[in-house]
């Protein structure tokens, strides 16, 4: 994906330098953007994949969210250097010079793209990874900012030369919305924002022999790694090694109802009123 986007990229700005195009200037500048999320993207990978240490006892899967994280850094980079192109071209129109050229450069990226889209997005479903997603919904707004872009070539061969501008201040708003999304998943996972619902939860728990209730019922974590930790409450009456018993039960029930869990901590007490 990376060399992909790298000949994407390098094939929009000559091309853009080449006919003054600020569209497509700044379609390349999103492309180099997508590259370093490319770049940002393996490191992260790489280190999530690792398994917990003494230093990380939860593991190493946040540094995916943070790869993720950098991944809207760099698209709110993009975002600025685009609006600052077509504001500048606004204030002092200068018309690109549009050939046939332009087309055929413009739609070969964009067919590139598209089959990067696909790719990733599929790869990202099956492993469920939000790293791989998130880029895949990156390079989804380089296609908008491309058929943008292809829409405001037609405009300037057509004789409205203020459409190269416009069209590039319009797809920011594409790529903006793209970015809040993934700074909102990431944001997410780094605050610790509840993962499964807490009456799911309790469903499972509750269909087990002899729980009476359970409660502070609390998730985090990544949607594919997830670490739960709950109360659960056992008759008082009960012994030690039944109630020990009776929690691994409830452990091996969720983590089979919910496979996205990585790791259960159950607390046993009795209900409330009985202590």
């Amino acid at each position: 994906m990376l060399v992909f986007n790298l000949a994407v990229a390098a094939a929009k700005l000559i091309l853009g330098y080449a006919t003054g195009a600020v569209s497509i200037v700044s379609d390349g500048f999103h492309s180099l953007a997508d590259s370093a999320s490319n770049i940002i993207g393996l490191i992260g990978l790489r280190a999530s994949r690792k398994p917990a240490d003494a230093d990380h006892p939860y593991g190493h899967r946040k540094f995916e969210t943070l790869a993720a994280g950098g991944i809207f850094v760099f698209m709110l980079l993009a975002v600025m250097e685009i609006a600052r192109s077509a504001l500048s071209h606004l204030a002092t129109p200068s018309p690109p010079v549009v050939t046939p050229l332009s087309f055929v450069v413009m739609l070969g990226t964009l067919a590139i793209n598209v089959a990067v889209v696909r790719y990733e997005a599929g790869q990202g479903r099956r492993h469920n990874s939000e790293l791989l997603l998130a880029d895949a919904m990156h390079t989804q707004s380089d296609v908008y900012v491309t058929a943008g872009v292809l829409f405001a070539l037609a405009g300037v061969r057509l004789g409205f030369p203020l459409l190269d501008p416009i069209s590039a201040l319009a797809v920011t708003v594409m790529i903006a919305r793209t970015g809040f999304q993934i700074a909102r998943e990431a944001s997410g996972v780094l605050s610790d924002r509840m993962v499964i619902d807490e009456e799911e939860i309790r469903r499972v728990v509750m269909s087990v022999p002899e729980v009476l209730g359970c409660h502070h019922i609390r998730t985090r974590g990544p949607n594919d790694h997830v670490f739960l930790d709950l109360h659960v409450w056992l008759s008082p009456d009960s012994r030690l090694a039944d109630a020990h018993f009776r929690s691994h039960v409830v452990k091996d029930r969720l983590m089979e109802q919910f496979p996205q869990i990585a790791d259960a901590i159950i607390h046993i007490e009795p209900p409330p009123g009985e202590r």
